[in-house]
């Protein structure tokens, strides 16, 4: 039990330490000390990080294939997830070597595959999205009809019939706009700030101790 605690309090008293050091390091000069250990540390987190992602991926191929191997069920799906994982791979392995010659020589094929199943498929979500903020408006107009649930129905209103390219409705674009830029933006960044200060918040519990990720 001691040695365990003993363990926890070194883990703690290291992690505080490197926090430190870190801190300094980005409010010194550039050609201090402080600010060269920083950098050593960043390249070290880097290439841990970059160990985590490759070991993460040899574990997520190596749980494919034995779900092939044993015909669970839903092996066709990771027979793509394996497929597109050896396809990204082998794309990536072809730009590093540079062997694209014509009109595709010097492109990168892997990135503008990326880009365009990325666009793809948050193109659809956001399809998708539109629907879905139709369906709840009707569920909360069908449910209780009170002030917040007609705000957020004619929001939604205003909203698409703003994106509709028809002369006419160059008012309801303008409301569009401005609903956007501040009642959205403001909630947007209000999400952002709450989202930062609790991840400082549980940064300075893992610091201190207090969290079990150092005690156990």
């Amino acid at each position: 039990m001691r040695r365990h605690r003993l363990v926890h309090f070194l883990a703690t008293v290291t992690a505080l330490s490197i926090a430190l050091v870190t801190l300094a390091g980005l409010l010194a000069g550039p050609d201090s000390t402080a600010a060269h250990t920083v950098n050593f540390l960043l390249r070290v987190v880097a290439v841990t990080a970059a160990l985590a992602a490759l070991i993460g991926v040899l574990n997520l191929l190596a749980v494919h294939l034995g779900r092939v191997r044993h015909r669970e069920r839903g092996w066709p799906y990771s027979v793509v997830v394996i497929l597109t994982l050896a396809g990204a791979v082998t794309l990536r392995a072809l730009d590093r070597a540079d062997v694209w010659r014509g009109e595709l020589r010097g492109e990168m094929m892997s990135a503008r595959l990326f880009e365009a199943v990325q666009v793809s498929v948050e193109s659809a979500l956001a399809g998708l999205l539109v629907f879905f903020l139709v369906y709840a408006a009707y569920r909360l107009m069908r449910r209780e009809v009170t002030l917040w649930h007609t705000l957020f129905t004619l929001t939604v209103i205003v909203v698409l019939l703003g994106w509709v390219p028809v002369s006419g409705t160059e008012k309801l674009a303008d409301v569009r706009e401005w609903i956007v830029t501040i009642p959205a933006g403001a909630g947007a960044r209000g999400i952002l700030l709450g989202v930062a200060l609790g991840t400082l918040m549980v940064g300075v519990r893992v610091l201190m101790g207090q969290d079990r990720t150092l005690r156990g």
